[in-house]
């Protein structure tokens, strides 16, 4: 272990800027909570969301940020339940990772509602013959079992280490982690491919409809949410001016991501031929001319999710030149992240903008409806961003993100 530098030797944990960064942060976290008032107090009628589409920006960003935090699960399976041992350093931060972007999930969730009052309602109200209700089940006790696996790391932080009975209890508790990742594993599985069903029984059923969704879902979140986590280590060990994880379980990461974004590539591209030749139908063609004429979809597939979002951070992240340096794997994985948002994006405002197709015989057919987010809606987004960076900043600044034990990791934030 490395010794301890003398106090005058040591480098401050606050710095001027990591105070001006703490500065930006809180700004955006006060636009955000200023639009939340305006929400809170005049209702979703100051947005641009209506009955016809009433899932928008907000939604996009909840259903990426669960997709983005798909790192925790996915590594821990591999540690806990495959053996794999090297990749353990990970574990903490891809947890707290998952926790972060399933909160943040939730503070967008809070806004759309509409009636975050009744946020309670599916626990208290079941609805078992529902979608969303089995997925809220999901992401509550998914949540829950993060909080249990991210206890110890509380429990190793300086702040909390005085507290001998509570780390007692956090590192107690944590012996179940392995169990806690196999639950944890079915039930990430289970809400990821129930969020890609969703939308086979909303508007766009004659694209959406289809066993395809669920299964897309998940290998989009498996295949990023690992490189995010991946990413996330890298920009740590900038800016903490100190090594977190070895380039060579970054590597392996950021391989096992170029694989899975080649898996996915291939079923989307099924998906697509099945779609619009093989299995093409007047209906379907019709939902693709809506699509291009009233939304960005087709530019969004193409540019958004094809080159930026797969093959671009495949050729960074199966390509020795590139993934030998840790700036081409952060930009691979912020492309690939994007390729999420824009499908994200894709699947579920644009696929409301198609009017619902009812059973024949209905008298009216309602017409395409275009959606931009209004300017509050936009502000909402930014706390929330706001939020997430920084808890992430916090964590990466005083939590023992990277499986180093109480002392050492003292030694190493004064190093």
């Amino acid at each position: 272990m490395a010794a301890i530098p003398a106090a005058s030797e040591r480098r401050p944990l606050i710095t001027p800027g990591f105070l001006g960064w703490l500065a930006f942060v809180g700004l955006l976290i006060l636009i955000g909570l200023v639009a939340a008032f305006i929400v809170f107090s005049q209702g979703l009628v100051v947005t641009n969301l209506t009955n016809i589409v009433p899932w928008g920006l907000w939604i996009t960003i909840d259903l990426s940020a669960i997709a983005l935090g798909a790192g925790a699960f996915t590594l821990s399976a591999v540690v806990y339940l495959l053996g794999v041992s090297r990749f353990r350093p990970m574990i903490r931060l891809a947890v707290y990772l998952g926790f972060v972007g399933y909160t943040t999930a939730l503070l967008t969730l809070v806004m759309d509602i509409g009636r975050p009052d009744r946020f309670w309602h599916p626990w208290a109200f079941w609805n078992v013959h529902s979608v969303l209700w089995e997925i809220t089940w999901c992401i509550t006790l998914y949540l829950i079992i993060l909080v249990i696996e991210f206890l110890p790391v509380l429990a190793d932080s300086r702040y909390f280490r005085k507290y001998k009975t509570f780390g007692r209890v956090a590192h107690t508790v944590h012996r179940a982690a392995p169990a806690l990742a196999v639950i944890g594993l079915g039930i990430s599985l289970l809400h990821q491919s129930s969020l890609g069903a969703t939308y086979g029984i909303l508007k766009a059923r004659p694209i959406w409809f289809k066993p395809s969704m669920p299964i897309m879902f998940i290998i989009s979140a498996v295949s990023v949410g690992p490189a995010v986590s991946m990413a996330a280590a890298i920009v740590l060990a900038w800016t903490l001016k100190r090594k977190t994880v070895s380039m060579d379980v970054l590597r392996t990461i950021a391989r096992f991501s170029g694989l899975g974004l080649l898996l996915y590539a291939y079923i989307k591209f099924w998906d697509l031929a099945v779609v619009t030749y093989y299995g093409a139908t007047p209906l379907a063609q019709e939902t693709f001319r809506t699509l291009g004429e009233f939304t960005p979809y087709t530019f969004g597939f193409w540019v958004g999710e094809i080159l930026l979002g797969i093959v671009v951070p495949v050729v960074i992240f199966l390509t020795p030149r590139f993934n030998r340096r840790p700036g081409w794997l952060v930009l691979g994985a912020a492309l690939a992240a994007l390729g999420i948002v824009v499908n994200r994006w894709n699947v579920t405002v644009s696929g409301l903008v198609v009017p619902l197709v009812y059973n024949p015989g209905a008298p009216i057919l309602l017409a395409p409806s275009p959606y931009q987010p209004a300017l509050i809606e936009w502000a909402i987004v930014l706390g929330v961003i706001g939020y997430a960076l920084l808890m992430f900043t916090l964590g990466g600044k005083f939590l023992p993100l990277f499986g180093e034990s109480a002392q050492d990791d003292l030694a190493s934030r004064h190093s």
